[in-house]
C-alpha cells in the first residue's frame, strides 16, 4: 500500500476498488501512535502487539500526527513521519466540505470540549464508513457518533 494524501474520504487506494476501505481498515487516534513509540507508556505493550498482529489498512489525518508530535519528545517525532511515509499508514485531508461537517461537529460536541484530532476522525469514519477506531480514548469515542447514530467500534489497546 502507498501513503495517499486525500482532499476527500473516497474509498479507492492505488486502483484498489473492489472492496470498499471500511470492510479492511482502522482509524489511529493520539494514543495509539504515542503509546506505539514511547516505551514508558502503559499501554506500549497491547499498542506493539496490536500494530504487529493487524493485517487491514490503517488510516488517520494530519492533526493526530501533530498531536502524537506534540506528546512526544522531540528526538522521536521523526518516526511519525516515517510511519507515514512507509506506507503502512494512509493519511487523509478534509476538503472544504469535510471542514464544514468538522465545524458542525464542533457544535454538536461543544459541551465535551472536542479536540481538532478527534473531529477529524469522525469526519474521516464518515466519508471512509470506516468504524473500527484504534483509541485509548474511551471516554470521547464512546460519545461520539458517526453520522450522528452509529458508534465507533472500539480497538481498546490498554
Amino acid at each position: 500500500m502507498t501513503v495517499k494524501a486525500r482532499a476527500t474520504g473516497e474509498s479507492a487506494v492505488a486502483g484498489q476498488t473492489s472492496r470498499p476501505v471500511a470492510a479492511r481498515g482502522a482509524l489511529l487516534d493520539t494514543g495509539v501512535l504515542v503509546a506505539l513509540y514511547a516505551r514508558d507508556d502503559p499501554a506500549h505493550a497491547g499498542v506493539v502487539s496490536w500494530m504487529a498482529a493487524f493485517r487491514g489498512d490503517l488510516h488517520t489525518v494530519e492533526p493526530v500526527l501533530s498531536e502524537a508530535a506534540y506528546f512526544l519528545p522531540a528526538r522521536m517525532r521523526a518516526v511519525l513521519a516515517d510511519l507515514a511515509a512507509s506506507g503502512r499508514l494512509t493519511l487523509h485531508h478534509p476538503d472544504s466540505a469535510g471542514h464544514t461537517r468538522m465545524a458542525a461537529l464542533f457544535r454538536k460536541y461543544s459541551d465535551i470540549d472536542s479536540d481538532w484530532a478527534d473531529l477529524a476522525l469522525v469526519w474521516l469514519a464518515e466519508s471512509t464508513g470506516i468504524a473500527r477506531i484504534a483509541t485509548l480514548d474511551v471516554a470521547d469515542f464512546s460519545v461520539y457518533r458517526i453520522h450522528g447514530r452509529k458508534r465507533f467500534e472500539l480497538e481498546l489497546l490498554r
